[in-house]
């Protein structure tokens, strides 16, 4: 069986053309609609996840990132920093802070690459938290995502967000069935799939939602809905991201 991922790069967000920017409590309010489909689809909750990313300038060839890199442990001392380099001088930089008031934990990664005669760099900025854990959660995301922003890129950014779960020993018989289930819970319409046996992935358009990309046939899209099983028997996973999937499911 071919195993089918989406991993998204920063190149590759850095292609996408979008239709707007949509701010931290649009997301929040998003994530909360995913969550509550979900639960009434009988879906046992994992965790959500919201990211943005951005450029965050050039420095002199070399040793330039370490300059980058004690501007970050000055701006987010609370954060544990481990930096790693590869033979192509690229430096991935990444700092992790469990914030055990709000149950939630961050991390930042930052990517120093050789450009011309200089290196640049992209920031990555991620929280996440069990979704059961912390009812006043989007009251305590909001500012944290607008402070993270703030010091970071600035500006609107795009924000991603994921929210993951099971279906427990139920098993989805048919999970195209499944996933169009789901994406008509969201009065969204599918405009591209992607079917195997054990797996389906589901990219669709809600009008109800600010924030939207373009798919390789230039359909409008903001919602994803992937469902994957490891076979008869097995608990069924389900991912849903806007406006697309940006982590390995």
């Amino acid at each position: 069986m071919k195993k089918w991922t989406m991993a998204i790069t920063a190149i590759l967000l850095m292609l996408m053309i979008t239709s707007g920017y949509a701010k931290t409590d649009d997301k929040t309010n998003e994530v909360s609609h995913i969550i509550n489909v979900l639960t009434d689809s009988g879906v046992k909750l994992d965790k959500w996840t919201m990211y943005f990313r951005g450029q965050i300038g050039f420095t002199s060839k070399g040793l330039g990132y370490l300059t980058k890199a004690e501007e970050l442990k000055r701006n987010y001392p609370e954060f544990n920093w481990a930096v790693t380099e590869d033979e192509a001088g690229h430096h991935k930089m990444t700092g992790l802070n469990h914030r055990a008031d709000m149950k939630v934990t961050e991390k930042i990664t930052v990517i120093t690459y050789p450009h011309k005669d200089q290196s640049a760099s992209y920031f990555i900025y991620a929280v996440e938290g069990l979704v059961e854990t912390n009812p006043n959660w989007k009251k305590q995301i909001e500012p944290l995502l607008e402070n993270r922003i703030e010091k970071s890129v600035g500006g609107n950014p795009k924000i991603f967000s994921c929210v993951t779960g099971t279906y427990g020993d139920k098993m989805v018989v048919d999970l195209y069935s499944q996933a169009n289930e789901l994406v008509q819970a969201f009065s969204a319409v599918s405009v591209e799939e992607l079917r195997e046996e054990t797996f389906v992935s589901l990219s669709a358009y809600n009008e109800q939602w600010e924030q939207a990309i373009y798919t390789g046939q230039q359909h409008k899209m903001n919602l994803q809905v992937a469902l994957r099983t490891e076979g008869l028997g097995s608990k069924t996973t389900v991912t849903i991201g806007t406006p697309i999937i940006t982590s390995e499911y």
